[in-house]
């Protein structure tokens, strides 16, 4: 009976250390956002990073206050997944609700990363060094603190459409002249200037519609530790402002 039972263990055993390894490979952060519109906060937003040898993927919940959901249904869902040395996107997502329209639509790269086939049979091309909006913030985030990478200009695709963003580096040494930076803050400005392509959707989410304008502002105020505390797009008095809360 003694022989037949150790081995149970023994699988046991090494499932056990298989898993505590895995765990231990995957880096889990969660953040906690309040989105406010008009100066009004509207929209609580969870950011969920996962990380592990080779790739990260992100998600980023979003729901409208209760007081306003009532009336006005808000639950989107955006996901990216993009390699961890270079932020290149490999796959991404997005599950929209809003009031009475509701869709979903995901993107995977091609092996050699040269075209985007789409969940709705759309097949595109993509530049070689092309990033998302929400891989460009965060690879933009991580420069941060190196000041010799800006100015500079990526290629951001967005639903079928390319886009150049220039960005802009600040810091309190050198400040921007409408916005106040901390001590050890850094903060990003990127504008969006349309390049070539055409939208996929018509009819899109609000957070797509408001980004993939000529011009669009968008700023970063990036920590030490390259999370971001606060995010803005677009100018006063419309600005829509991402600030972090304490968890």
């Amino acid at each position: 009976m003694e022989t037949l039972i150790m081995p149970k263990f023994k699988t046991i055993g090494v499932i056990i250390i298989l898993a505590s390894s895995l765990l231990a490979r995957n880096k889990t952060e969660v953040i906690n956002y309040e989105v406010s519109y008009l100066r009004i906060p509207l929209v609580n937003m969870t950011l969920t990073w996962v990380e592990d040898d080779s790739t990260v993927r992100v998600s980023y919940e979003n729901r409208l206050k209760p007081f306003i959901n009532v009336i006005h249904p808000v639950h989107n869902i955006y996901r990216v997944e993009f390699r961890k040395e270079d932020f290149h996107p490999l796959s991404w997502s997005k599950s929209i609700s809003e009031g009475d329209m509701q869709f979903q639509l995901s993107a995977r790269r091609s092996g050699d990363g040269r075209t985007v086939a789409y969940s709705n049979g759309s097949r595109v091309a993509f530049p070689a060094d092309g990033l998302t909006v929400f891989s460009a913030t965060h690879f933009l985030a991580s420069k941060a603190h190196d000041p010799a990478f800006f100015p500079t200009t990526l290629p951001v695709f967005i639903d079928g459409e390319l886009w150049e963003a220039t960005a802009t580096r600040y810091d309190a040494r050198h400040p921007h002249p409408n916005h106040g930076v901390a001590p050890g803050e850094i903060l990003i400005q990127t504008e969006l200037h349309y390049s070539s392509g055409s939208p996929l959707i018509q009819r899109n989410d609000v957070l797509t519609n408001e980004i993939a304008k000529e011009g669009t502002q968008f700023f970063l105020w990036v920590q030490k530790d390259g999370t971001y505390s606060r995010a803005q797009f677009g100018k006063f008095p419309k600005a829509v402002v991402l600030k972090r809360l304490k968890n």
